[in-house]
């Protein structure tokens, strides 16, 4: 999982050092997998959050993908999810704190079994899907500036 400069995935903030974003900026976050069997598996943005802590078990919890969908349209933007190895979504942060951390659970999909592309409605309904669960992906501390000068 890496933290990407822009809408293009294509360059990302170093690993493992702190990334500083302008307050009201967006997020963009993107997640890859190797796997042998790339025509067969896909990965699946499951649940994506934030919390002030590197522990993806502390408490608050904020939303941003849950249920493999956004939890609020205009503020995420799920690019790719359930077609590829890749997956990726763009978020509006906005908080009250000094820095968070992103934590994101995953799973790989067997698209040959199952439908694998999230289907998001007012109205959900739980399929069940041949998927993988994997561990939680956890990225951060992301911290906020007025302007990075």
């Amino acid at each position: 999982m890496s933290l990407y400069r822009d809408t293009n995935y294509t360059q990302p903030y170093p690993a493992g050092q702190p990334v500083t974003l302008i307050a009201g900026s967006s997020l963009y976050v993107g997640v890859s997998v190797e796997e042998s069997e790339a025509e067969r598996f896909v990965v699946v943005l499951e649940d994506c959050y934030t919390t002030e802590s590197p522990s993806p078990d502390n408490l608050p919890q904020t939303y941003m993908i849950q249920d493999r969908c956004p939890t609020n349209r205009t503020q995420v933007t799920v690019e790719e999810s359930g077609s590829s190895l890749r997956a990726s979504f763009s978020a509006l942060l906005q908080g009250d704190y000094r820095y968070i951390f992103l934590h994101c659970s995953l799973s790989l999909c067997d698209q040959r079994s199952s439908s694998c592309t999230p289907v998001c409605s007012r109205r959900r309904s739980r399929s069940v899907s041949k998927s993988i669960r994997l561990k939680p992906l956890t990225i951060g501390p992301i911290t906020w500036a007025q302007s990075l000068e």
